[in-house]
This record gives C-alpha cells, sequence and structure tokens, in this order.
C-alpha cells in the first residue's frame, strides 16, 4: 500500500543514461573481445553491453542504425506508480486471444473440453522473474490489500509445483541456492495479519493512533529470527536455440501442458499452460499436493 492509502500499487521504473558515446566496432572488438561492451558498441541484447541496456539511439556515431550499448552513465531514473488492479487487467488484455470468443484465451475464465473428454480444462497464464516470483497472476486481483503474504513474495513453487519441480530437475532452468538469513522476519500468525484490536488500520487511522497512544507498546505480529531460505536463478541457456521450454506434467495438484519463454528486453518470463485442471480437490485432504506447495 503506498502512503496516501490508495492501494496496492506497482511502480515501474526506467534508467536514462548519457548521450552515446560514439566507437567504431573494430575498436570495440580490439578493446573489450567477446564483451561486455562499453556504450556506442554494437549489440544484440542487454547481456551484451555493460550498462545492460541495448537499443536503437538516434546518437551521433557509427552504425547509428543499429542497437548500441547505452554508456554505462546514468543520468537520472524515471518511474511510474499503477494500481495493481489495473496493471493485471492490462496485462490480461495485452495477453487475450485474437477471437474475442476464445475459451483458451489467458484472460478467458470459461472452461472447455480436456483432452481426455472431461470438462474442466482452462488456460492459465503467469509473468515470474528471474527468481521465481510471480508477478502476475489473476488470482492477485482476488486478494485483499492487507493479506500481503498472498500476493508479495509467491514462488511458482507456491501456485504450480508441478511444473516448478521439472523446471528445476528436468530442464535445469530454475538453479536452487540454499543460504541463512540471520537478520530474518518472522511472524507470531500467518495470513491476514491483525492486531489486538483488530485488523490493521489505514495511514489516517494510523495518525491518529499515534496522537492518542498511551505508554503500553501494541501488539507486533512480527519479530527476528534466523531463518534458512531457498532462492532461485534462472539459468537463460536452458531455453535452447527454439528460445522456449515446454512439457506436459500430471501431478496431485494440476495437470496440463506447459509452454515457457523469456519476454524481449524485460527479466520476466511467460508461462502458460493449456489443458489446466485442478485435481487436489480429488482427495479429502490431498497432502500430496500439500507438499508439493511448499
Amino acid at each position: 500500500m503506498d502512503a496516501a492509502g490508495v492501494g496496492k500499487i506497482i511502480t515501474i521504473s526506467q534508467a536514462l543514461f548519457e548521450g552515446m558515446t560514439p566507437r567504431n566496432w573494430s575498436d570495440c572488438l580490439e578493446q573489450h573481445g567477446d564483451g561486455p561492451y562499453p556504450g556506442g558498441c554494437l549489440c544484440l541484447k542487454d547481456a551484451d553491453c555493460k550498462s545492460r541496456s541495448c537499443y536503437v539511439s538516434p546518437g551521433p556515431g557509427p552504425n547509428k542504425t543499429k542497437h548500441r550499448c547505452a554508456t554505462e552513465r546514468v543520468e537520472g531514473v524515471t518511474s511510474l506508480d499503477i494500481l495493481y488492479s489495473d496493471f493485471h487487467d492490462k496485462i490480461m488484455e495485452i495477453m487475450k486471444s485474437s477471437d474475442a470468443n476464445s475459451t483458451r484465451s489467458c484472460s478467458s475464465t470459461s472452461t472447455y473440453t480436456c483432452p481426455n473428454g472431461e470438462p474442466g480444462c482452462r488456460t492459465r497464464c503467469y509473468l515470474f522473474d528471474t527468481s521465481a516470483n510471480m508477478i502476475v497472476d489473476p488470482d492477485f486481483t482476488l486478494v485483499k490489500d492487507i493479506e500481503v503474504s498472498k500476493y508479495s513474495g509467491v514462488t511458482m513453487g507456491k501456485k504450480e509445483g508441478e511444473i516448478m519441480r521439472e523446471l528445476i530437475f528436468k530442464h535445469g532452468f530454475f538453479i536452487r541456492k540454499d543460504s541463512v538469513e540471520f537478520q530474518g522476519t518472522c511472524s507470531i500468525a500467518g495470513g491476514q495479519r491483525v492486531s489486538l484490536e483488530g485488523l490493521p488500520k489505514n495511514p489516517e487511522e494510523q495518525d491518529n493512533y499515534y496522537k492518542t497512544k498511551g505508554p503500553i507498546p501494541k501488539f507486533s505480529n512480527d519479530y527476528g529470527c534466523i531463518q534458512d531460505l531457498v532462492s532461485f536463478s534462472v539459468n537463460r541457456s536452458a531455453l535452447g536455440p527454439s528460445g522456449m521450454i515446454t512439457g506436459n506434467v500430471t501431478g496431485p495438484c494440476m495437470q496440463g501442458f506447459y509452454y515457457v519463454t523469456a519476454l524481449p528486453r524485460t527479466n520476466l518470463f511467460l508461462l502458460v499452460i493449456e489443458n489446466w485442471k485442478n485435481v487436489q480437490q480429488s482427495n479429502f485432504f490431498n497432502f500430496n499436493c500439500r507438499i508439493t506447495q511448499k
């Protein structure tokens, strides 16, 4: 929630680099070999540049009609705040099928017949980053603002555990890293955070509380602790020459055929699951599904 109390927001930022430095490609190769290259050198992707920014610039110098690396000197940063719900609505609108009546579109809430003839299949679409954190998930818009743990820091393993497992062990797309956080934060109660006085206050109520509070400190749901952390990084080479990973998975929580590909010029990846069907309710208490989503 932002300081004005309007609700969940997403901030999109972009660095502004200093003007393009004129460089000859022969000088770039002679001085920097296989890269990464400084500003003004030719590039194909952001990773080729020291500044991690490759674009077509009208600036002076040779090869001005081709992609060149931005200089490493940053002049400023621009940003834009978008309401969480608006951000997700716009993303889902972009991913909508050209056929407005298609039930297989990312934005469709309708179901269709599964390949085995059973009803109840649908198409699910997600965006996730290089740390396997879910950025866009249709379920996020249904969560209350104060239920932060249900939309912030949610990993793919929590949402689609079967696919996450295949991307780690079968395709080598995710690389696991274990670490210890000695300054971690733990909560007494998970899920929706409450105090002894009830639900969290909005900014105006919080200001009024500080004006009239007494000497007794308020209840805190969080405390410092030591945590064992599991993090992930992406191995882009696992996408292969096609730039896409595909697979068919059937597990205790779901079944479906999935596609994973990178979004150009971002740190995001698109996951599309066709013929997705929720099977976790097939048992009264599906222990295997609970373990898969840990």
